[in-house]
Formats: C-alpha cells, sequence, structure tokens
C-alpha cells in the first residue's frame, strides 16, 4: 500500500520527460507574455500613488515658501515679494535653453495689485542683463530702483509700476530663481540687518524648493 507521498513521486517519476520539456516552455511562454502587463499593472498602480504623495508632499511646500514670503513683507513693510522661476516654457533647470521667466509666487498686501498671472512666460531677452547683474552679485542680490545705471531696467520697474525691488539670488546660480522684495511708491534702502535676514529666509527658501519633486 503506498502513501500519498510515496504515490505523488511515482506518479513523477513515470511522467514522459518530453511531456515535461513541453509543459515547461508552454509555461515558461506564457509568463513572457503576460509579465510585461503585470508589470506595467503594478507600475502604473505605484505609479499612481508617488503622484498622489508628490503632489501633496510639494503643496505642502509651496504653503512653506508663502509663509516664508510673507514674513519677509512683513519684516521690511514691502507692498509685495515674489519668486521668480526660469524655465523653457514647460521645465525648469532641466528645460534648457532658459528662454522665459515666470513668477511662481507672490504675496502683496491688501492695497496692492497682484501681478503673479500677468507675468507667465516673459522672455528673458529684455531682462538679460539684468540676470547677469544679480548672478554676478557677489553679495547675492541687488537694488533696482529709479536710480539703476540700466536704463531698460528703470524702464521695466516703471512698466510694473515699481519703484524699488530688491531681488536676491536663490542659491549660489540664477537657475534656481530669484525673490523679488517690491516697493510700490517708495525710494527704499534696506539696512544691511534688514538684508541679513532676508538672505536667512531665501537660503530657507532655496531649502524647500529642493525638496520639491517632479512628477514623472
Amino acid at each position: 500500500m503506498f502513501t500519498i507521498k510515496e504515490a505523488i513521486y511515482n506518479y513523477i517519476m513515470n511522467i514522459d520527460p518530453d511531456y515535461l520539456r513541453t509543459a515547461g516552455i508552454v509555461f515558461g511562454g506564457v509568463i513572457a507574455t503576460i509579465a510585461p502587463y503585470i508589470g506595467s499593472w503594478i507600475g502604473k498602480k505605484f505609479s499612481k500613488h508617488d503622484e498622489a504623495t508628490i503632489f501633496i508632499d510639494n503643496t505642502k511646500h509651496r504653503i512653506t515658501i508663502n509663509e516664508v514670503l510673507v514674513e519677509i513683507r512683513a519684516l521690511v513693510g514691502a507692498n509685495r515679494v515674489a519668486i521668480v522661476e526660469y524655465h523653457n516654457g514647460n521645465t525648469a533647470i532641466n528645460g534648457l535653453p532658459f528662454n522665459y521667466s515666470s513668477m511662481t509666487y507672490e504675496k502683496a498686501d491688501n492695497t496692492t495689485r497682484e501681478m503673479m498671472l500677468n507675468y507667465q512666460r516673459v522672455p528673458i531677452s529684455p531682462t538679460c542683463e539684468l540676470l547677469m547683474d544679480v548672478h554676478t552679485s557677489d553679495e547675492g542680490y541687488i537694488r533696482t530702483g529709479k536710480d539703476y545705471f540700466r536704463e531698460s531696467v528703470v524702464e521695466l520697474n516703471k512698466y510694473y509700476g515699481i519703484d524699488t525691488n530688491y531681488i536676491f539670488r536663490i542659491g549660489d546660480h540664477i537657475k534656481y530663481g530669484t525673490v523679488h522684495v517690491m516697493w510700490v511708491n517708495e525710494d527704499i534702502v534696506l539696512t544691511k540687518e534688514e538684508i541679513e535676514t532676508i538672505h536667512l529666509k531665501v537660503l530657507y527658501v532655496n531649502e524647500v524648493m529642493s525638496k520639491m519633486k517632479k512628477h514623472s
């Protein structure tokens, strides 16, 4: 009398080897056929989860950045504090060359008209010299007012109704964007202490922005 284990063993040993090889080939073919679909399904499932997570995480980072801009505005009594980023239409940094600038964050006081929606995909060419001034500044910022030495910059400020604009470089390269601290009807000169405090807050903005991820 065979045990179940012995019966299974004898059954396997008596199977035709050619049948096993054929079955193995068929099974392998089936696995090879459906594997890409399974992988795609799993990838999409996790991708959707990752994109949702990235969206929420990035939104939280944007809230933090907005809060910092409000702090800067309150610190120096500015009418508007904004961030301008440089891009190639859709993507920043990786989308070289940088052909456009867009205002991506803005916090204005109750008496100042917001300009962010009107400052999108602005060609960089009219502000090339200004950008180079910011990029090469040893202090990491420049101040543009009615007395700024570049007439084109003065005219640009006049067009946007800006009397004083402190432009701080985010990070060590202009490609990471700029923080703009603006006054509409005042000729302002910040103190050394105020500038140092803004620098610290801009560094924090840079840190938060570096945590933001791109969607795949």
